[in-house]
């Protein structure tokens, strides 16, 4: 609707998957919070081309939601999809602990670029599931 605009957004993507940030952090992270917002249309689509270059395990990406639990997410991958829960649910209750730690895990670079994904995902999740029809209103719980 508006091409201007979704070529600055898609730059803004492209800028993200470029970042020093593992890019397989970014794609469960951005599949967390689809999940989330119950955005059949995000877990459609393919996964990042830069993850799965970096060894992106689709076994992980189907157990997503065992994240907390689950010893093949390690601490920094868990630290950020803490972060992204908290940021989809109660973006105001995230503390300047959280991003301490956070920035302990992935580096200052790293919170910038994180927090400029999960406010361009959330965006995007939210306007799909205005926009687009949506397949099936479960998308389980991964």
């Amino acid at each position: 609707m508006h091409p201007g605009l979704a070529a600055d957004h898609n730059r803004i993507l492209e800028e993200l998957w470029k970042s020093s940030l593992d890019p397989r952090i970014l794609e469960l992270c951005r599949l967390r919070t689809a999940t989330l917002l119950r955005n059949r249309h995000a877990w459609d689509e393919p996964r990042s081309p830069a993850a799965v270059a970096a060894g992106l395990d689709e076994a992980m990406v189907q157990d997503l939601a065992l994240w907390v639990t689950d010893d093949r997410f390690d601490a920094a991958t868990k630290t950020c999809l803490k972060l992204a829960e908290q940021y989809v649910l109660d973006v105001h209750g995230i503390t300047d602990e959280q991003v301490t730690e956070v920035a302990a895990a992935i580096g200052s670079d790293g919170v910038v670029t994180l927090t400029t994904a999960l406010a361009t995902w959330e965006i995007s999740h939210r306007f799909d599931n205005a926009l687009l029809p949506q397949p099936d209103p479960t998308i389980g719980d991964h």
